[in-house]
């Protein structure tokens, strides 16, 4: 072996005995690592906010209890983020630190169960997870939902275990916020529904107080949405159901699961890998213990059963999940392998394990950057980060003010357009479902004046840069109800009036108004 083998193996060592002797510390600095590189990498390589990010914005300021395509929560923790900061990148950093949250709680779970050495090699193999580090900086309902997803399991295992009543009402608390944050949450809700019926141990809690705090904490706590959601018709739920791919032939109810197994395999690939180092030649952990027997069960249930609940719901809807809808299924699968497959106590595997993490956790930073910079040589197209909003935001509004001596107030469903008005400092679009109701006589036509003039200024602006951008719109247009002018609607939610007066349209770069004959 020579010398820098040597030098090399012996760091890795030195690492491997840091992290048995202080893993809380060792996970400490790893996470706040975590959170610096994925908050500070997209904020410098992407000239314009996320197209997720926007949104956050455009409608976390509404503060509405619920919108047409999601729960609110993310969009007014982003609102808040950005009121306190002033700054629209701030939200860089609500993604990474979600991530982060999720990461810490099932540490703390693993180190109930585990220990804590034991629970830090099951967090660490989480950074191989795609929904870890490529996608976390688009921060929207999907990282929201990570912190209580985790937090849902942590207070409901030391429910049962401890039987404290405090953690069954903390266990529904963060169930009714990972409904506020995505409702894909009934996968979690139906996976715990059936452990609590079906586990003995679980079963017997049923004869308690404590189970039935649970249920009445999560209905207290989702209360307000819940209404929201029957008054609206269950609006976000249309959004899902157009999402999800139809089953149009007999194969499909075969070929849908495959395809979307194999997505969350092909995510799962790298994490898989690390915790393959760490297990080789792993020593098994005995089966006789009661609360292991109890532990094994209740963490197979977590890693496992919220994937199995999403696939027979979409394989008796005949549909195919979005592959981004197993964003938290598997934050604690490396914890249930550990417990099946035997705890990392080898000096070897446990070297492995080092060097295999600390490969992952550069190259994935690495990966993201060169994406960022070669996708858009590739496939011949810039990317939406590269969009230089801020500055289009700016030379319209100006425009607008110059014409009308009035703040700009966009008025439409979450479209392009209105992402690039959320990009102006001060802009506060507002988002209406019915915007072209409000629109009529003298307004409506001094109104798309300007519009036409802030066409042109978009218009030059892509002309010289050929930016080619795309927002599908529906080819039928509808009458607006007051003023009786044509306008065409984005397919998107409701099937009411304009979704936005300036559309952007895709490969000839050209930009139309969405107007009739003036009064």
């Amino acid at each position: 072996m020579t010398d820098a083998a040597v030098a090399c193996t012996s760091r890795l060592d030195a690492l491997v005995d840091y992290a048995r002797r202080e893993p809380g510390r060792c996970l400490a600095v790893v996470l706040a690592l975590h959170v610096i590189v994925w908050t500070l990498l997209p904020a410098l390589l992407s000239h314009n906010l996320q197209l997720d990010l926007i949104e956050d914005l455009a409608l976390g300021r509404e503060w509405q209890l619920g919108y047409w395509k999601h729960p609110p929560l993310p969009w007014w923790l982003a609102d808040l983020a950005y009121r306190a900061v002033g700054d629209v990148r701030v939200v860089y950093l609500l993604g990474p630190l979600s991530a982060a949250a999720c990461m810490a709680v099932v540490w703390l779970l693993g180190r109930d169960i585990l220990g804590g050495f034991q629970a830090l090699i099951a967090v660490l193999a989480l950074e191989g997870l795609h929904f870890f580090n490529f996608s976390v900086p688009k921060f929207a309902h999907d990282q929201m939902q990570l912190p209580f997803w985790a937090l849902t399991g942590l207070f409901l295992y030391r429910a049962i275990t401890r039987e404290r009543w405090l953690d069954w009402i903390a266990a529904g608390i963060a169930l009714a916020l990972c409904f506020w944050s995505k409702y894909a949450a009934f996968a979690l809700a139906g996976s715990i529904g059936l452990f609590m019926l079906f586990d003995p141990k679980a079963r017997s809690t049923l004869r308690t107080p404590g189970p039935w705090l649970m249920a009445l904490a999560f209905l207290v706590t989702i209360g307000p949405n819940l209404a929201w959601l029957i008054d609206s018709g269950y609006l976000p739920f249309r959004y899902v159901d157009g999402r999800a791919k139809v089953a149009t032939h007999w194969y499909h109810f075969f070929t849908f699961p495959l395809q979307w197994a194999g997505g969350q395999l092909f995510f799962l690939a790298p994490t898989i890998a690390l915790i393959g180092l760490a297990l080789f030649g792993a020593r098994r952990t005995p089966a006789g213990d009661d609360k292991i027997c109890l532990a094994r069960r209740y963490v197979t249930m977590l890693a496992l059963g919220p994937f199995a609940v999403t696939t027979a719901v979409a394989l008796v809807a005949g549909r195919l999940p979005v592959a981004m809808w197993g964003y938290p299924l598997w934050s604690f699968a490396p914890l249930a392998a550990l417990l099946w497959f035997g705890t990392a106590t080898e000096p070897l595997p446990l070297r492995r394990f080092a060097a295999g993490f600390l490969i992952v956790f550069a190259a994935f930073p690495l990966a993201y950057a060169i994406v960022e910079g070669l996708e858009p040589i590739i496939r011949d197209r810039p990317k939406a980060t590269q969009f230089p909003g801020r500055a289009l935001a700016e030379q319209v509004t100006q425009r607008w003010r110059d014409k009308t001596s009035r703040s700009i107030r966009p008025i439409g469903r979450t479209s392009s357009c209105m992402r690039t008005w959320a990009s102006a400092p001060g802009s506060t679009p507002a988002i209406s479902s019915a915007a072209a109701r409000c629109w009529s006589g003298k307004t409506a036509r001094s109104t798309r004046r300007s519009l036409r003039g802030c066409a042109r200024t978009i218009r030059d602006w892509m002309c010289a840069s050929r930016l080619r951008c795309r927002v599908r719109c529906s080819s039928r247009a509808i009458k607006c109800a007051q003023c009786a002018c044509t306008w065409h609607s984005c397919r998107r939610g409701r099937d009411e009036c304009s979704d936005s007066d300036v559309r952007i349209i895709s490969r000839r770069t050209r930009v139309r108004t969405s107007e009739s004959k003036e009064h």
